[in-house]
């Protein structure tokens, strides 16, 4: 494929993203307006039921969302993924989560590799440099997957350029989505029910995912004084 329809896709995609979101609006304009309105001075317990009993096709709307999302480059997934927690809760947003982040990510590797390899961009040589010189490449995929600092389009070419097995790719999308799908579920669902241990919680696991980058400094500067 060419560039052109590249650029296609991604416009594609975005209007997809739109309009998924767009009816999740309609769907919960309602209880969101009403939940609102009331602060959740009073029947807070009511209006947090009412909103995660709003129809179980929204789960797939929320997950082809996210799973386009994901495959968009620069798109704040982050700002969608925290819905699955506001409308489902802990458990059942974060396996939506986890579903559309992995089936977001394949989609993406698989649509950079239809196209013309590219010099990579300047300011991302030296992070892609850093977890493909890692004496363990595999693990750096699955720790740049759960790093929300580091961009998923950088990840992805990473991997595009190691080549691993589908089953490897897979695996490394999984482990790395773990610790973010659970973040943004388990952080939307806070903004509703206010349990300050689960956002102390969510801290400290964001301070983990800090260290789990300095994972790949580390490993890739021993690995030059090794070589």
């Amino acid at each position: 494929m060419t560039n052109r329809y590249k650029y296609w896709l991604i416009g594609l995609g975005i209007v997809g993203l739109v309009a998924l979101l767009s009816w999740l609006w309609i769907d919960y304009r309602t209880t969101g307006t009403t939940i609102l309105a009331t602060h959740f001075n009073r029947d807070r317990a009511v209006l947090i039921n009412q909103l995660r009993h709003q129809g179980r096709h929204n789960a797939i709307i929320l997950v082809a969302a996210i799973a386009i999302g994901s495959a968009i480059p620069g798109v704040p997934i982050s700002a969608i993924a925290i819905l699955s927690g506001i409308f489902f809760g802990r458990w059942p947003g974060f396996v939506i989560n986890l579903t559309g982040i992995t089936l977001g990510n394949l989609l993406a590797i698989y649509l950079m590799s239809q196209f013309p390899k590219r010099s990579k961009p300047s300011r991302f040589q030296y992070l892609t440099d850093k977890l493909k010189t890692m004496r363990h490449p595999r693990l750096g995929l699955s720790i740049g997957y759960a790093i929300p600092m580091l961009p998923t389009v950088l990840v992805n070419y990473t991997a595009l350029e190691l080549r691993p097995s589908f089953a490897t790719t897979f695996s490394c999308i999984v482990m790395g989505s773990l610790p973010v799908s659970f973040l943004y579920a388990f952080g939307g669902d806070e903004l509703l029910s206010g349990n300050i241990k689960t956002v102390i919680l969510a801290v400290v696991l964001v301070l983990l995912l800090v260290g789990l980058y300095e994972i790949i400094r580390r490993d890739q500067r021993r690995k030059a004084q090794a070589d």
